[in-house]
């Protein structure tokens, strides 16, 4: 850890109170229409006349009032204390109230409560660098800066701007605090940052794999729920009194061998299809004995893996992963029911290891990626060795954890190399922006002409976007009129000629000639801009659906009288009926207004995406405020999926330059990473073409809680 001396860590606990007072304001400014959304939400007709009242009166108060709150919580955040004294433990602020003050403070007190559950993880990090700060007499004894009631405080009173009625400042007040429950985190995260990035302990950084965050509190309350909801389910199946057992019943070997056997028959061939095999079990004549407790785990993990195979968010590649896991997990379940209630369960720990691997692909994964291999190894020799001996899930744990910190080591050191190499080049990436504007003006006009109006929309999306790419890296190379551009130009008109109609033998046997050559060159393009290879298949399997489909067309025959007069009927008949006119198509751009250009340092290549002159951006392409914000406080290891065309590439934050002016995300998945300006990303999460991947928790977990509390409700 390097020494500092205090006064440059007073200007870095400076800059982070800066940043943070700055960041909450302008949250707080931001909120208003948010808030007037949310109680008109609340606005439910069968509430007590009271409430209802305190709602109309906060919903009008906040039109009128809420532009004042922001600069009244700056004034509290400058006159609040930095020194020892004047929290809610001082004997000074001890005074008489009254039935609706003392509501009042119930209600904030509730608030409070909800904020520091919500930012913990956070708080507890940045308090033991505080500490730290504190021993080089960076911050006075005492100082409440960070402090997060002091901080609550100054939002409750600069509330008190939009309304006296209590009743109506408890609703808001409590609107207020459900929404910064989910900000606050954010903004602490930033300070722990910039504290990491100081060197202020930065062994506490959480690791990539820590993507959902961890409140022991959180977990201990959560586990004993549902040891109480096991407990009642199992109480309910128990008859006439008689305990439900604690062991597996004889009816177990049969129940497992039944499941072996089902699990072993071959598998639905269509994608995304995945078979219960545990349900199966569990309706069949093999669970005719078990006891109730067993009775209860079956149906739960039978429950568990219907949330596991519909859940959208799981990828079907990890799907088809844990699918292989579930005699395992039954088994592990029925020997145990801890493994239910417990995060720290051996075979709990290694499924969740599952999850939190599995964020780095996102819904599409790579099965040639190092870590899905690992997986899949892990998986079937836990698949084939458990015999209820929990050191088999230890071992796996141990193994899995020594090759996620190897890759980590290996990871940290690519992205060191390719960020000295961004970093070493960024005036000339400045450089190369204005020269690349002009580029990709041309690149647009050039695909523009070669459009018509019956072109599939996902051949349009690929060729505004990739091979626009492609054409604009040419005419940066060689102008408009070299040959390797002019390819590129004629490469679009095959592509468009390969996906429409084919009308007789003479056109398929013409197509059917001319397809090795356009893939070779399609591919070739793809191999200049650097697109991911899970994107290049995705497009690959588009392109084969439009060219069956052209080649299935048939030959249009002529329109008769008959037809025609029937024609006309129909007409009449929706005339009648008065159809609603149908939806007008949505006009088509030129693509986006964003520069990419493309280049290959340090082995990778990598996609360099700004913003051209503020003066050349209509307000589609301005960065909103609050986009900039989400912007702002994104911290190395966050995720964010970016959307081309239709195909999602999943890229980690792995390094940001001293001025915050330039981003650095890359995945290991694939040889690619994307540089791309503050201004930039928040286009692109205005525009939907980017999305912040928000910290959930492990697949397991979520489909545990959901199968329980299912089954609770049920009982």
């Amino acid at each position: 850890m390097t020494e500092k001396d205090a006064a440059t860590l007073a200007k870095l606990v400076a800059g982070c109170r800066e940043q943070m007072e700055s960041d909450l304001c302008e949250l707080v400014e931001e909120l208003g229409p948010t808030l007037i959304q949310d109680i008109i939400a609340r606005s439910d007709p069968a509430r007590e006349p009271e409430r209802r009242i305190a709602a109309t009166t906060l919903k009008f108060a906040l039109a009128d009032h809420w532009a004042k709150v922001a600069p009244a919580l700056m004034t509290a955040l400058a006159g609040r204390s930095r020194t020892p004294g004047g929290g809610y433990g001082d004997a000074r602020n001890l005074q008489i109230v009254t039935d609706a003050e003392m509501s009042l403070q119930l209600a904030t007190g509730d608030v409070l409560e909800r904020l520091v559950a919500a930012c913990r993880e956070e708080t507890n990090a940045l308090e033991r660098r505080i500490s730290y700060l504190v021993l080089r007499s960076a911050m006075k004894p005492g100082d409440t800066t960070f402090k997060l009631a002091p901080l609550w405080s100054c939002i409750e009173s600069a509330c008190g701007v939009v309304t006296e009625d209590t009743l109506a400042r408890i609703a808001l007040l409590q609107l207020v605090g459900k929404r910064l429950a989910e900000e606050l985190p954010q903004i602490y995260r930033v300070i722990n940052e910039s504290l990491i990035d100081a060197e202020i302990l930065p062994r506490l950084k959480r690791s990539y794999r820590d993507l959902a965050l961890v409140d022991p509190e959180q977990v201990a309350a959560e586990s004993a729920k549902m040891a109480s909801a096991l407990d009642r389910l199992v109480k309910a199946r128990t008859k006439d009194g008689d305990t439900a057992a604690t062991g597996p019943g004889n009816g177990n070997l049969e129940l497992f061998d039944s499941l072996k056997t089902l699990q072993a028959a071959p598998q639905p061939a269509t994608p995304g299809t995945h078979t219960n095999v545990v349900r199966m079990a569990r309706d069949s004549g093999a669970a005719r004995d078990v006891r109730p407790q067993e009775s209860v785990t079956l149906d739960i993990v039978a429950e568990l893996f219907d949330l596991l195979f519909g859940d959208p968010n799981v990828a079907e590649g990890i799907k088809g992963l844990v699918s292989r896991l579930q005699s395992t997990v039954l088994k592990a379940a029925m020997l145990n029911q801890r493994f239910f209630a417990d995060r720290s369960h051996p075979a709990r720990r290694f499924l969740d290891s599952i999850s939190t691997v599995a964020v780095r692909w996102g819904t599409v994964v790579n099965a040639d990626d190092p870590f899905y291999i690992k997986l899949s190894e892990l998986v079937d020799k836990v698949q084939a060795t458990y015999d209820g001996d929990m050191r088999v899930f230890d071992a796996a744990n141990t193994e899995l954890d020594a090759f996620l910190a190897e890759r980590e080591k290996i990871e940290e050191q690519q992205d060191r190399e390719l960020a000295d190499a961004v970093h070493a080049r960024e005036e000339e990436i400045r450089l190369t922006r204005v020269a690349q504007m002009h580029a990709q003006r041309a690149a647009n006009l050039c695909i523009e002409r070669l459009l018509g109006p019956n072109v599939p929309r996902q051949i349009e999306e690929f060729l505004r976007s990739y091979w626009r790419d492609v054409v604009q890296g040419r005419i940066s190379q060689g102008g408009e009129d070299g040959a390797p551009t002019k390819d590129a130009l004629q490469t679009v008109v095959a592509l468009i000629w390969a996906v429409s109609p084919k009308h007789d033998p003479g056109e398929r046997k013409r197509h059917a000639d001319a397809l090795p050559g356009l893939l070779r060159k399609l591919n070739a393009g793809f191999e200049e801009i650097g697109a991911a290879p899970t994107e290049r298949k995705s497009f690959m399997d588009t392109l084969v659906d439009l060219q069956l489909a052209a080649l299935r067309a048939e030959k249009q025959k002529p329109v008769t009288d008959k037809a025609k007069d029937k024609s006309k009927d129909k007409d009449k008949d929706k005339e009648k009926a008065k159809v609603e006119p149908a939806e007008q198509p949505v006009a088509r751009g030129a693509g986006p207004t964003l520069q990419v250009s493309h280049a290959t340092k340090s082995g990778v290549h990598v996609q360099d995406i700004s913003l051209p002159g503020g003066d050349q951006l209509d307000a589609e392409s301005t960065p909103d405020r609050a986009d900039l914000r989400r912007v702002r406080q994104l911290v190395r290891g966050d995720w964010i999926d970016f959307i081309t065309a239709g195909q999602t590439r999943r890229e980690r934050l792995t390094w940001i330059n001293n001025s915050r002016t330039l981003f650095l995300f890359t995945n290991s998945a694939a040889a690619c990473a994307i540089s791309i300006t503050p201004e930039a990303l928040a286009v692109r999460l205005r525009n939907k073409t980017a999305t912040i991947v928000m910290p959930d928790r492990p697949m397991f977990e979520r489909a545990i809680h959901g199968a329980i509390n299912s089954l609770d409700k049920r009982a």
